[in-house]
């Protein structure tokens, strides 16, 4: 008897994904990457609004800025692990 695989089918785009896997890297391994990546970016918005913050009165735009840039990036490092590049918003 032969074990099905593991397929898991993209609703948006219908490309068949075979063993859990994303853009050639294990599911498991995606992961991994993107908490790596989630803990790095955490640590690069805390030394930046630390740095900001020597100054007594920072205006609230400058860490609002800071935080959604950060999210930025962490969203396109996310979005270039799964395989959709950095084109995408």
């Amino acid at each position: 008897m032969e074990i099905p695989k593991n397929i898991v089918v993209c609703p948006k785009c219908d490309t068949h994904f075979e063993h859990n896997k994303i853009n050639g890297i294990a599911l498991l391994e995606a992961v991994q990457d993107i908490e790596a990546r989630k803990k790095m970016y955490c640590r690069l918005t805390l030394d930046a609004i630390e740095r900001v913050k020597e100054d007594e009165k920072i205006p609230y735009p400058v860490i609002r800025k800071i935080v959604l840039d950060a999210l930025s990036d962490f969203a396109r490092d996310v979005h270039s692990i799964i395989g959709f590049g950095t084109e995408v918003e």
